[in-house]
């Protein structure tokens, strides 16, 4: 999985690439944790994400409840259908916000974290 990571005006986003698997935890939390370093929210675009197993499923509870700890905003975006079966299937968006495009997420009014 390729991972990268740009700062927009509300928030840092990490755009995922290629299979969210196992394989890719590593990638994924160290990509994480430098994210987490800005407290800004966090969203991950999954718009280039082929396939995604149990394993990734596992990493964004992980990381929902790590983020949500530290009072961090973490949304998905733009997932494939394929994956967006899946994550519905798991009912990751009882956790997780899911948004069709980065600009849904960025009109959304910044709630201060202390609220």
């Amino acid at each position: 999985m390729n991972v990268t990571q740009e700062k927009i005006e509300k928030a840092v986003v990490i755009h995922l690439a290629g299979r969210f698997d196992f394989g890719a935890k590593k990638t994924f939390k160290d990509s994480l944790d430098e994210a987490m370093k800005e407290g800004s929210p966090i969203v991950l675009d999954f718009g280039q994400v082929s396939f995604v197993d149990s394993s990734a499923l596992g990493l964004l509870v992980i990381a929902h409840q790590t983020l949500k700890s530290r009072k961090i905003p973490f949304s998905l975006v733009n997932p494939q259908t394929y994956v967006r079966q899946v994550l519905d299937l798991a009912n990751v968006a009882k956790m997780i916000p899911i948004y069709q495009t980065i600009d849904e997420i960025t009109q959304l009014p910044v709630v201060p974290s202390g609220v």
